[in-house]
This record gives structure tokens, C-alpha cells and sequence, in this order.
């Protein structure tokens, strides 16, 4: 029997071997995965990734959270700072709340179990991809897109309810006063950090993709149509949407049965995929936060939304 580690030297042995067998097949994949990269992901995320870091050290999470402070100790016994995590996560998407809430767990603002119950509410996709490439572009119906939106910020607010942290007797904003920099600090180091993290964005996304494509070479799509017919085109949504939540969306599109489409297409995009598990990771492993623990909270968060929007889309067929 293999240990774990044995096992992946000998997956990766065997993906090094396929990419120096077939080496157009994958740069055309690598090739995708950078376009798609620089042209869509890119051009859409930095602008918000690089105004959620400047904000947050110029101090915004405590002015524009002040609102918020009882609904979220209510909800969730967190700290007003957490509404800013949420909003941002939800204007701007993957990863900028996982970065907002290293960031404020870094500037002594926010604790690590804050930092677990914030990461099961405030770990979502954003509207452009939602209602612009989902609905618009790859469901072609900008309906589906709103159903989308709608079921992934409930699943995301409902989901944080589960992870839920003990109040605590004091405010962890009292434990740490962040430090606010001066803008030009702040604009050099905002600057810098949203070069790197888009970076690692990228080449996370590009992997992912070469997965995919290893998947599709290996013929594991066309086998199970083979063997399932049209019940199989689920069954390949789930796959693919498992490692990259772009490429799962589009299999997620070619089901047959409208309603199911949407609900798995929403479960894809609320677990993220492969990709995004390895960056929420990256971001929150600093803040103590494991694999596993990310995990989880994606998995239920994935399947709340897939409950809402399978509903919400199965009474509204008619429209779709």
C-alpha cells in the first residue's frame, strides 16, 4: 500500500513524463490558461485587490465598519472589522477576503478564531464574474446570473453561522491597535503585494488549467459519456468545477436539465475549486487556519448554495 507521499511522486513523475511526451499539447493549455489569465482575470481582480490593501492600511477597516458592529457580533461574534472583510470579499471576489482578513490579523486587529469565522462568510466570488461571465457569457441568460449571485452571498452568510465563534469577553480590537501608515507607505507596499499575489493568482490558475486538460487528454470526459450518455455531463461538471471553478462552470452549462446546471454551477463557484482552495491557503495558513479547516467551510458553503439555487432555479424554470 502507498503511503500519501509515494503516491504523489508518483503523480507528478507521471505529470512530468505526459508534458515531455505531448509538449505542444501542454503550452497550448499553458498558453490558455495565461490568456485567460491577462485578459480576464487580471484586468477585472487587481484594480479591487490592489484599493482593498490600500484601504485596509490606511486604517478603512475601522471607519467603514463602525455600522456594522452589532449585526456582526450578533450573527457571528466577530468584530465590526469583519463587515469590511465580507464587503470587500463581495465587491471585489476571490481572494481579496482572505487577504483583507491576513491583513487585519497581521495589524494585531483581528484574532485567529476571528479569523476562522470570518473566513466561512467572507470567502466569495465577486459580481462581475457572476452576473458578467456566468450569466452573460456562459449561461447566455442573464437571469441565471442574478440566480447565481443571489445563492452564493446567502450560502455565504448562512454558512458562517455554522463556524460560528464563542463570544468572546473582550473585543479583540482592544488586544491591538492597528498601525496606521502614511499613504505614500501604504501606496509602495499596496502596489508590491497586489503584483505578487496577482503572480501567484496566476499561476495557480494556469495549474489548474494543465489539470484539467490532463483530465480531458486521458480521456475521462469522453469515457464516462461513454458509459453514462448525457447523465454523464454532471458527473464531469463536478470534476473539472473541483479543480477550477471557470472550466467546471462551462460543463456545468451543457446539462441538459436547466435547473440542476445552475444549482452545480453555483456549488462550483461558492467551493472554488482546487485553485482558489490553494489561495485562500496561501493568504489565511499565516493566520493559523489549516487546509482541512479552508476546506470545510468551502464544502458547506458549496452545498447550501447548491440547495438555494437548485430551488430557486427549479420554481423559476419557466424563465430559464
Amino acid at each position: 500500500m502507498f503511503s500519501p507521499r509515494v503516491l504523489a511522486i508518483l503523480v507528478l513523475s507521471s505529470f512530468a513524463i505526459a508534458m515531455i511526451v505531448n509538449p505542444s499539447y501542454y503550452l497550448d493549455s499553458a498558453r490558455r490558461g495565461l490568456s485567460l489569465y491577462a485578459t480576464t482575470v487580471l484586468p477585472s481582480l487587481f484594480p479591487f485587490y490592489f484599493c482593498s490593501l490600500l484601504l485596509t492600511k490606511i486604517g478603512a477597516a475601522k471607519t467603514l465598519s463602525l455600522i456594522f458592529e452589532k449585526p456582526m457580533k450578533k450573527l457571528y461574534s466577530t468584530p465590526k472589522e469583519s463587515a469590511y472583510v465580507m464587503l470587500l470579499s463581495m465587491i471585489s471576489g476571490y481572494p481579496v477576503g482572505a487577504s483583507c482578513a491576513k491583513e487585519l490579523y497581521l495589524a494585531g486587529v483581528l484574532t485567529k478564531s476571528d479569523v476562522k469565522a470570518i473566513s466561512a462568510f467572507a470567502s466569495t466570488s465577486g459580481p462581475i464574474f457572476m452576473l458578467g461571465t456566468l450569466g452573460t457569457a456562459v449561461f447566455q441568460n442573464a437571469r441565471v446570473g442574478v440566480i447565481i449571485l443571489v445563492s452564493h452571498y446567502l450560502a455565504a452568510l448562512i454558512n458562517g453561522l455554522f463556524y460560528k465563534v464563542k463570544p468572546s469577553s473582550k473585543s479583540s480590537s482592544a488586544v491591538a491597535v492597528q498601525a496606521i501608515k502614511g499613504a505614500d507607505e501604504a501606496l509602495g507596499e499596496s502596489v508590491a503585494q497586489s503584483t505578487v499575489a496577482m503572480l501567484t493568482l496566476g499561476g495557480y490558475i494556469v495549474l489548474a488549467g494543465i489539470v484539467v486538460d490532463t483530465l480531458s487528454l486521458i480521456g475521462v470526459d469522453s469515457a464516462l459519456q461513454r458509459m453514462l450518455g448525457e447523465k454523464a455531463q454532471p458527473i464531469i461538471a463536478l470534476i473539472f468545477g473541483f479543480i477550477e471553478m471557470t472550466r467546471g462552470s462551462i460543463e456545468c452549462a451543457k446539462c441538459s436539465f436547466v435547473p440542476l446546471g445552475v444549482a452545480l454551477a453555483s456549488a462550483t463557484v461558492s467551493f472554488g475549486g482546487l485553485s482558489i482552495l490553494f489561495q485562500q491557503y496561501a493568504f489565511l495558513s499565516p493566520c493559523g487556519m489549516k487546509l482541512r479547516e479552508i476546506f470545510l467551510r468551502k464544502l458547506t458553503q458549496s452545498l447550501l448554495c447548491f440547495s438555494i439555487a437548485f430551488a430557486i432555479s427549479f420554481l423559476f424554470s419557466y424563465f430559464l
